[in-house]
């Protein structure tokens, strides 16, 4: 990462609490040598996230939350208040739970960066031991992009899916045939399937 990146994370931390969590932290864990799409923050409620990047390139992410784009690194911002899991559930405090309100039980950790400390949920470790993808919380607003997101994950690190990771896809794909392509090319810039490919791995966990 480039020493702005770094710049503007050693800035957040000055003016609040801030937790680091998905894909870096799973690739940490995990050894991969893949190049990270993003990262992804959660900052504590006190700090005016739209002052504080004012300056700087931004537009809003799929979740509510807002994307930074510096030196061709995206970032991605939330307030505590603001993240989907805590909002719709309640669950606090939120250090102690955000763990189990990730859709994939991979996404199931923090890293606390005021503190230096990592904050792990069981799934994760599950995860960790089995080396499979699986569902931590179903409820999400985006059911088209987690089941995408599952095939991605698949292919990219060859991970297995859980039974009920299979299931959860093979119940609900019928429901979201016309978003396969729309949401990751809003999220990613680009398709990542056709449907006509999602279809064809879909059909292999009917068999």
């Amino acid at each position: 990462m480039s020493p702005n990146v770094f710049e503007f994370i050693d800035t957040l931390i000055s003016r609040t609490h801030v937790y680091l969590f998905s894909g870096i932290i799973r690739d940490y864990f995990i050894k991969s040598d893949k190049n990270f799409r993003d990262i992804d923050l959660i900052v504590d409620n006190e700090l005016d996230i739209e002052s504080f990047i004012s300056n700087l390139e931004v537009s809003r992410n799929s979740f509510g939350g807002y994307k930074v784009i510096i030196d061709s690194v995206a970032i991605d911002l939330w307030n505590i208040k603001n993240t989907w899991g805590i909002q719709n559930k309640s669950l606090l405090p939120f250090a102690d739970f955000l763990p189990d309100t990730t859709f994939f039980n991979s996404s199931s950790i923090l890293y606390y960066l005021n503190g230096k400390q990592f904050i792990i949920g069981k799934p994760f470790l599950i995860f960790l031991k089995e080396r499979k993808l699986d569902i931590v919380l179903k409820d999400n607003p985006e059911p088209a992009l987690c089941i995408v997101n599952s095939f991605y994950y698949s292919k990219k690190y060859n991970f297995k899916f859980s039974k009920e990771l299979s299931q959860y896809i093979v119940n609900n794909y019928t429901k979201y045939l016309d978003n396969f392509e729309i949401v990751p090319k809003k999220h990613f810039k680009r398709i990542l399937y056709t449907n006509d490919e999602l279809l064809q791995r879909i059909e292999q966990l009917l068999i």
